[in-house]
């Protein structure tokens, strides 16, 4: 019988045992935590000698995969090495009660025995390590400690939740190209809520893969700092709408649209831009490099490519057919077939063409969200690593060469170092999203002069408002991993004022969480929310001022039910959020708590409701 391999790190004991890869902690009290229970039936397996030198244990299991055991920092880590079309899936160890700590988005606490969670999971559902997962690391938190999980990398991974007497877990991981080996890391942390985050950024740290905005500026950046976020629609594209701006007091606001110069009734000018650019805004477009359709159908010119890239540029599925756009339209561009086009890269003309036009940002739809493809084409084969590589490519392209402040769709972990805001990544809980705009009366994309998706209030059912905004479920553990790297915002259609019932706590969270409100204005709808639109970038700046962020260190529960909430800065700043209906410690409902250094404690409210939409 083969003894465990055994690794001390400070005073925790891993026992890792090579013929069924268990894995147990012992703690400094004696107490042995299980870390992962066996992958498979004890099995026999092969020790690799490495040398007189060798630390690590290093061995292969019957079914080849390589295997070796390391320490990184304060963690244990494994990584195995399998073959490509191989499938590992791993349970975690069974719960009856806790809370699962989750970046599913902005970031989630998943109540293990909750009857909502429960049915939620009802049937298992998965969250991809490079996609609804903003960074790949998650913790099991009890009232004693935190059992807390990261990989190296998330690409083709997946943790997936489903309900077996309480909400259970399971890692899976789909062994590829650039994905042939999966590091796990394991660390037995504080019981802290944000556990997961702060042990993601220090292994980041750790490896210098982590990216401030120091690392990324460019010269509009400080613009970034501070200011709402709105996509401008109809006459608010005119210059009497930046007027009105300025009529209510706004000094700082990012500016976006998606327009169609060919048919709109309303266009952004290079007059608009400049005008924008010397009221201290920063203003630009929507773009795509997702999507190809025909030039004469197309709509949107975002989809129009030169010569013959649409439709030979498609992404070519394994039966050898394109691959069908987002909604039906057209179909996914391969980011190879884009690289490999003869002539200047376009995504360099377009983000020059932006600049010419007087743009101070760019919003690159999709490619930050970690959705990678296969392309089969023998014209331009790539791999998901290779479409992940091409996308860094162009994303950072605008920085390192355009300096353009960047962003992107719901930004994660793999991309934080080539982008400077998110539109999504605030959201939290991206399983809830999708259905939401099934309900017919969240409205679509026309007309486009004020597309009802973005302007019209919709009232969910208590479980949807729950399920995407539920105070007590929700955790800032993005802002703990990036808060000082990535500006993290709510989707575009998920404005401030587009879920009834939920914009006072919605204004509390982005003040207590530092990210700023997302809008959707045009000249009325400003003149029915200016006040609101005020107070949100007044308070804000009197909260987290108008400099670069700085890392959020801390967060804790003040009441059992988690309806007062506490955020630590490492500037020393503490806020504290009340998302209960009843006062505390006559901190109002709603209301936010602002705590600076020697200073006296300042309630920051939401204002009085507006106006009825109309």
């Amino acid at each position: 019988m083969a003894s465990p391999f055994v690794m001390r790190i400070n005073d925790t004991v891993y026992n890792v045992d090579p013929r069924t890869l268990s894995i147990a902690a012992q703690l400094p009290d004696g107490t042995v935590v299980a870390v992962m229970p066996p992958l498979y039936p004890a099995q026999d397996f092969k020790f690799i000698d490495d040398g007189p030198d060798a630390r690590a244990p290093h061995w292969t299991d019957s079914a080849g995969h390589d295997l070796v055991l390391t320490v990184e920092g304060n963690a244990l880590r494994l990584s195995i090495t399998g073959k490509a079309g191989e499938e590992l899936a791993w349970d975690l160890p069974p719960t009856m009660d806790g809370t699962w700590l989750v970046p599913d988005g902005e970031g989630m606490a998943f109540t293990v025995d909750d009857p909502f969670w429960k049915a939620a999971y009802a049937n298992a559902h998965c969250m991809g390590g490079t996609t609804a997962l903003s960074f790949p690391a998650w913790s099991y938190l009890t009232e004693t400690r935190a059992v807390t999980y990261a990989l190296g990398d998330g690409l083709q991974s997946k943790l997936c939740l489903h309900d077996q007497a309480g909400l259970q877990g399971q890692l899976k991981h789909e062994f590829g190209p650039g994905a042939e080996k999966i590091e796990l890391l394991f660390s037995i942390r504080p019981p802290a809520p944000l556990a997961p985050a702060l042990f993601y950024r220090e292994v980041l740290k750790g490896r210098g893969q982590f990216k401030s905005f120091a690392d990324k500026a460019v010269p509009d950046l400080p613009r970034l700092f501070g200011a709402p976020h709105a996509y401008v629609w109809g006459d608010g594209r005119d210059l009497a709408f930046l007027d009105d701006l300025k009529a209510f007091g706004i000094d700082r606001i990012l500016l976006a649209y998606d327009q169609d110069e060919r048919t709109g009734k309303f266009v952004v000018t290079p007059d608009y831009l400049k005008k924008a650019a010397g009221m201290g805004y920063l203003a630009g477009p929507y773009e795509s490099f997702d999507n190809g359709q025909p030039a004469a159908t197309a709509d949107t010119p975002v989809a129009i490519w030169p010569g013959d890239l649409y439709p030979k540029g498609c992404v070519i599925e394994a039966d050898g057919k394109p691959k069908t756009g987002f909604a039906n339209r057209g179909c996914y561009m391969s980011t190879e077939a884009i690289a490999r086009y003869p002539g200047p890269f376009i995504p360099g003309q377009r983000y020059a063409r932006h600049i010419k036009d007087g743009v101070s940002h760019v919003f690159i739809d999709v490619d930050a969200f970690g959705d990678f493809f296969e392309d089969h084409s023998p014209d331009h084969p790539m791999t998901m690593a290779q479409d992940r590589a091409n996308r860094l490519k162009r994303l950072g392209l605008a920085i390192s060469e355009y300096k353009l402040v960047l962003g992107s769709e719901s930004v994660t972990a793999w991309a934080t170092g080539v982008t400077h805001y998110s539109h999504g990544t605030a959201q939290a809980h991206s399983a809830a999203i999708w259905p939401m705009h099934k309900n017919p009366n969240f409205g679509g994309y026309w007309p486009p002069e004020r597309p009802p998706m973005f302007f019209r209030p919709l009232t969910p059912r208590p479980d949807e408002a729950r399920a995407l905004f539920g105070a007590s479920d929700r955790l800032p553990l993005f802002e703990a991993a990036f808060h000082d790297s990535v500006v993290a915002a709510d989707r575009w259609e998920f404005g401030l004022m587009k879920i009834t019932g939920e914009e006072r706590t919605r204004f509390a969270r982005s003040l207590l969480y530092g990210t700023p409100t997302m809008w959707n204005l045009d000249r009325r709808e400003l003149a029915r929310v200016g006040p609101w639109l005020k107070a949100a970038e007044d308070d804000f700046r009197q909260a987290h001022g108008v400099g670069a962020p700085v890392a959020l260190t801390g967060f804790r529960w003040l009441t059992p039910d988690r309806l007062v909430q506490e955020a630590a800065y490492a500037d020393g700043r503490v806020l504290i959020a009340n998302f209960g209906d009843v006062a505390w410690q006559e901190l109002g409902p709603d209301c936010v708590r602002l705590a600076l250094p020697g200073q006296v404690a300042t309630d920051l409210c939401p204002p009085a409701a507006p106006s009825a939409f109309r």
